[in-house]
Parts: structure tokens; sequence; C-alpha cells
């Protein structure tokens, strides 16, 4: 079914159906300015789900009951377009999406002692692999930390955290060190926190001052950092994400499952609770 996803051709509309527009059964499409509309009809019309229905993702829209991945991803195109995507952006963020979230091999990452956020129970596993310097993993790293503790994703997904230093990332070495000693003495997502929120006040010499802030004993925190053993959990770290096929921070992993889709808070998420839906056998609507 995935080669179904880019076939058919766009047949592009002026309006959504001639008595002046007709529900696409999402919120997101419904909401659509005119002008808008006939972008994502043709799309709806002519892309197809990765699993759940074999139709278009317009006429899975219509069948009863409905498959969840096609109510989903209508909003995802809707979403897209209200934000002033383009047709071939749209089709590429698809195919990518199709890709992440189909079969394919798992692989190996090494989680036992790592600290945990959300319930431990929750069936659905993600790792990301992030930089402590880096500038985008300091915005999408809480806001998921939020989702899997008190917001979307509570108690469906579990998330955990390895540091990946990039060397174009000044400091990523001083700051990855500093992550893994935090774990070590039990702050790790306090310290993570705190210093992603203060991320443009950084420096080398404060990371002593933020670990105190959170709680944590500044010799401990400074032996923890001096440890050698520190160092070669942050260089084991490293080497895993490279064998993983980690060339970019962040770089998330669902059950094992590396997600090559766009990088947004919002389909990150979105594919998140996918991933859940699926698990549960919560395939339509």
């Amino acid at each position: 079914m995935l080669k179904k996803l880019l076939l058919g051709p766009i047949v592009f509309a002026s309006f959504w159906l001639a008595a002046g527009g007709v529900s696409a059964q999402t919120p997101t499409c419904d909401k659509l300015p005119k002008d808008k509309k006939a972008l994502a009809k043709a799309l709806l019309d002519s892309q197809h789900p990765y699993d759940c229905c074999d139709d278009t993702i317009s006429a899975c829209l219509k069948k009863k009951p409905v498959c969840n991945l096609a109510y989903r991803l209508a909003e995802n195109i809707c979403r897209r377009v209200a934000d002033n995507q383009d047709k071939q952006k749209i089709m590429r963020g698809l195919s990518r999406r199709a890709r992440s979230m189909m079969p394919q091999k798992k692989v190996t990452i090494g989680l036992a002692g790592l600290p945990v956020a959300g319930d431990p129970k929750s069936p659905i596993t993600a790792v990301e692999y992030a930089c402590a310097r880096c500038p985008y993993c300091s915005k999408l790293t809480p806001k998921l930390y939020e989702a899997v503790t008190e917001g979307r994703l509570k108690g469906k997904v579990k998330l955990y955290f390895k540091p990946f230093p990039i060397r174009s990332h000044e400091y990523s070495k001083e700051s990855g060190l500093a992550y893994v000693a935090a774990a070590k003495l039990g702050e790790f997502w306090a310290f993570m926190l705190y210093s992603y929120e203060h991320f443009d006040s950084f420096c080398v010499m404060k990371q002593t001052d933020w670990a105190e802030a959170v709680g944590m004993d500044r010799a401990a925190f400074e032996a923890a950092m001096a440890d050698p053993v520190t160092r070669s959990l942050l260089v084991e770290s490293k080497k895993e994400g490279i064998v993983n096929g980690v060339d970019a921070t962040p770089t998330i992993f669902i059950d094992g499952r590396k997600f090559v889709g766009d990088m947004s808070y919002e389909e990150v998420v979105d594919v998140l609770e996918e991933a859940y839906d699926k698990a549960q056998g919560k395939t339509y609507r």
C-alpha cells in the first residue's frame, strides 16, 4: 500500500463542491479558508493511507467506521495546507511519514538504568537522541516531556533521552557530560529542562550553578562530571547513536524504529498517538 501514497494525478478544484463545500469530516479541514480548500481536496482525493484502508483518504473518510489513520492524515494534510506548504512539500512529508511508520527493522538501544519520563508502563517507547547544545532540541524536548508527563501522550508513551553531542555545537561535549552526571545523581530531567530553559545564557562555568538550582550538591555534581565513567557513558551513547543511523539531532526512535518524518512537535506527537492507537488495536473511529 505504501506505493499508493504517491500514485494518481492531482486534479485541482476551485472549490470544495459545487454546493459550496463538503465536510472533510475533520476540524482542521473544515476550517480551511475557501482559497486553500482546492489544494486540500486534490490531495485528499489522490493520496492513500499506508494502512487500514486501501482507498483514497477522502473515500476512506466516507466509509463507516472511519479508518483512524485516514482521519489523522486528513488532519495532517489540512494542517500543512493551512501552514502554506506547497503540494510537493506536503507529499514529501507524507512519504517520509509512511516510511517511518511502515514495518522496518528495529535497532538495539540500551535503556537500562536510564531515567524515564512518563508512566513506565506506557505501551509505546520513544527514544530521543539529542545534543545538549542543539537549538531545536532545546525547543522540542521540553514539549515532548510535557506531553508524556501531563499532556496528550500521558499514559501512552514513555520517553528516554540519549545524549548525542554534535561537534559543530560549541561545548556539546561539556554539556553532554553534565547531562550524564545529572542522570547519575538522579536529577536528569530537572537539569535537562533547566538547561534548555536557559539555553541562550549557557556558560560552562554555570553548569554547577544550574545543578545546584535543581537540587544537586555542587561537590557531588563536579565529582560526577570529572568521573571517567561519565565520559565513557557519553562516548558509548554517541557510538550507539552512530551505529543506529543518527546523523543529526534530534533523532527519535519509536519502539526501536527510526522516525524520518518532519520533526515538528505536532507531527511527532501525532505519530506517537498513531503508534499508541495501533498498539491498542484502535484501527477505526
